[in-house]
């Protein structure tokens, strides 16, 4: 009877271990949406980036990834561009622009043949104010005295 007792201790973290091995989920990776068009090798330092782009609007090429680095290039909505690749870690496109690289953030761009976005910028409505300010009225109930008769067993 004492090795049975001294057994089940063991036994369950055995099976402690074993369910809770099971239960844990694997690495989970973002996967890119798969895009058809046309993917190109990316250099060192970039991940591959599919499909044919374009610029969304009027957009400038910088010479590194950052929002301070020295505008290179502007292009005009619809130019199509060369993607490199993306900058690791990050929200920039390298692109080919005049035989070198420059950086373009990648909400820039559109996939090319899809339609831009139209959307009401700078536009307000105005709203009549109301009269009364107050809202609605509420009343509470009228108060009585309750009435309890005991229960008899």
């Amino acid at each position: 009877m004492t090795r049975r007792l001294r057994l089940v201790p063991v036994s369950l973290a055995v099976a402690c271990a074993v369910m809770l091995t099971a239960c844990q989920t694997g690495e989970r990776t973002n996967r890119a949406p798969v895009v058809q068009g046309t993917a190109s090798a990316s250099p060192a330092g970039f991940d591959t980036v599919s499909g044919d782009w374009e610029t969304d609007k009027t957009t400038a090429l910088r010479s590194q990834p950052s929002n301070s680095a020295p505008i290179v290039a502007t292009f005009p909505p619809s130019q199509p561009l060369k993607v490199l690749g993306r900058a690791r870690g990050t929200d920039w496109v390298a692109v080919q622009a005049a035989g070198s690289t420059a950086y373009v953030r990648i909400h820039l761009l559109r996939l090319r043949g899809s339609a831009p976005i139209q959307t009401a910028r700078g536009t307000t409505t105005t709203v009549a104010k109301p009269e009364d300010n107050a809202g609605p009225s509420i009343k509470a109930a009228p108060r009585r005295r309750i009435e309890a008769t005991p229960i008899s067993n």
